[in-house]
């Protein structure tokens, strides 16, 4: 219990360091150096204290922790950017401090944190931003409150959203009621942010979580695939029936053009992505003289007149090629666990989290091709996205490895697999 308060702190003090009418080094500092003491004092009072060391020196642990701590930080040394080093050597930290913690804490610990961190973030975030969020309402400008930009609210609110979901499906009905309310308010601020990066990270995710539940279903007989074309049809021809019977969808159409700039002359759909096409070609422009392959440095690219929002073409500019590739690949594995742990015969409390957790990776994934938030910990959704990305594989899902080897022995010596839903102490 003292390991999840301590990390939901973490999460939230992350949280409320942009609620300040200017950004602070020191605040943005301080949930990282809380979750390093938390690492150190949980690994040192761990009875798997050698193990959760070596876990470093293991395959997964050499190449996607050490190896790309050091491709970060070398081109970090030689880069013109003011904070560059400082930045490198710290994500490079954060990284092994997370390989040691995630060796010990199970997958589930994290998420229950960053659940309670967004249910405690969200409650005082409201009270707090309702002035400048009725005006945002009325005006239908951005809603940007605090030191928050649009899109990074956004961003936050989204990763909270996809926690709330996996509450709202395997909480009680209390919890059903909570998580799915904070879940309405996260999809509310998001629409008058106006970030439809988000937007969309969520409509794929939620396609995904559909397509895997109906493949599911499907394989236990619940469901027929004919059933599911007869109700998307049905759907759709209902669509088709509200759209020509009220008067009133032009105008909610017309709203939610304005809210979301979607035709808009500087934001709209012929704007070029918002102008990221010309930024993006400007960039690989810059590339091209070869340093595509080994990066400019972090937070190189905070020297361009225009910032680059899309986060594998930053690291791509920044870091390189080949911790681009094993990053992202990371990322893909990541979600391949989740989704194969989805379809095991294991558990529905288990598959629901495996559900969660796969949306939670695809809207990351998703979002972040207009955000560069990708490999971070200025945020509490990057952050937890780090412990994901650091933790040894076989935490991910541990029952995938069970289940392989126990289909080669005699039933009589297969022991039941552990749920990796039992969290520490």
């Amino acid at each position: 219990m003292l390991n999840r308060v301590a990390l939901t702190l973490v999460f939230t003090l992350s949280f409320f360091s942009y609620m300040t009418s200017e950004l602070s080094t020191s605040l943005q500092l301080a949930p990282l150096a809380l979750f390093a003491a938390l690492a150190f004092f949980k690994v040192i009072w761990s009875e798997s204290v050698f193990d959760a060391v070596s876990s470093l020196f293991e395959a997964d642990g050499l190449l996607y922790v050490l190896f790309i701590s050091i491709l970060i930080i070398a081109p970090s040394v030689a880069s013109d950017s003011g904070k560059s080093i400082e930045t490198a050597v710290l994500i490079a930290i954060c990284l092994v401090l997370a390989r040691i913690y995630m060796a010990v804490v199970p997958v589930t610990e994290v998420l229950e944190a960053f659940f309670w961190s967004g249910i405690i973030s969200i409650s005082l975030f409201v009270p707090f931003s309702i002035a400048i969020f009725l005006q945002s309402i009325q005006t239908l400008t951005r809603f940007s409150p605090f030191s928050f930009h649009p899109n990074l609210l956004a961003f936050l609110l989204a990763g909270y959203f996809c926690v709330m979901v996996w509450k709202f499906m395997t909480g009680s009905l209390s919890m059903k009621i909570f998580s799915g309310l904070l879940g309405f308010v996260c999809l509310v601020i998001i629409f008058f942010a106006s970030s439809r990066g988000s937007i969309l990270g969520i409509i794929c995710g939620c396609a995904m979580l559909v397509v895997m539940s109906v493949i599911q279903a499907k394989k236990e007989g619940r469901i027929r695939l004919r059933q599911v074309a007869l109700a998307c049809g049905f759907l759709l021809f209902g669509l088709v029936l509200f759209h020509q019977s009220f008067a009133w969808t032009e105008e909610l159409y017309s709203y939610i053009d304005k809210a979301l700039a979607i035709t808009g002359s500087d934001r709209g759909v012929d704007s070029g992505f918002t102008g990221r096409f010309d930024k993006w070609n400007a960039t690989l422009n810059l590339l091209s003289d070869g340093s595509w392959m080994f990066g400019r440095g972090i937070r190189a690219s905070d020297s361009q007149e225009q910032l680059i929002d899309n986060s594998y073409l930053v690291m791509l500019y920044e870091i390189g090629l080949i911790p681009l590739l094993l990053i992202s690949w990371r990322f893909l594995k990541i979600l391949h666990r989740f989704v194969e742990g989805y379809f095991r015969p294991i558990k529905r409390e288990q598959r629901l989290f495996y559900l969660a957790c796969s949306l939670l990776i695809v809207v990351f994934l998703m979002n972040n091709i207009v955000a560069r938030y990708l490999f971070g910990v200025g945020n509490p959704y990057s952050l937890l996205a780090l412990f994901l990305f650091a933790a040894p594989i076989e935490r991910i899902v541990p029952s995938l490895a069970l289940s392989t080897s126990a289909r080669r022995l005699p039933k009589c010596l297969v022991g039941r697999p552990a749920s990796n839903l039992q969290p520490s102490s």
